[in-house]
């Protein structure tokens, strides 16, 4: 039954980020807590949200819907974003 309700709960997340091009994380992450800590959720998450978000843009690529010069203004923000979010989700765990 676990098995199902996982295979549903990815599903979903899988869904999310193809349809909003993010979003897996706000379903994986409260999942991954019931069995993790916050940080590991996050990490876990991450991991796991990655492969569905490459899937999601070889897609989108594929079908001309986007292309990599549309992503590169929004790509060094993104990356520096979640480098401080990395700090940031860091320094909180030290702190509890």
């Amino acid at each position: 039954m676990k098995k199902k309700l996982f295979s549903l709960w990815g599903t979903l997340a899988g869904f999310l980020n193809g349809m909003l091009g993010a979003g897996g994380g706000m379903v994986v992450v409260p999942i991954l807590k019931t069995r993790l800590s916050e940080k590991q959720a996050h990490a876990t998450s991450v991991a796991v949200i990655l492969p569905i978000c490459a899937v999601s843009a070889l897609f989108y690529l594929q079908q001309g819907a986007v292309s990599v010069y549309d992503a590169l203004p929004y790509l060094l923000w993104g990356l520096l974003g979640s480098a401080i979010g990395v700090v940031l989700m860091k320094e909180k765990s030290l702190h509890l």
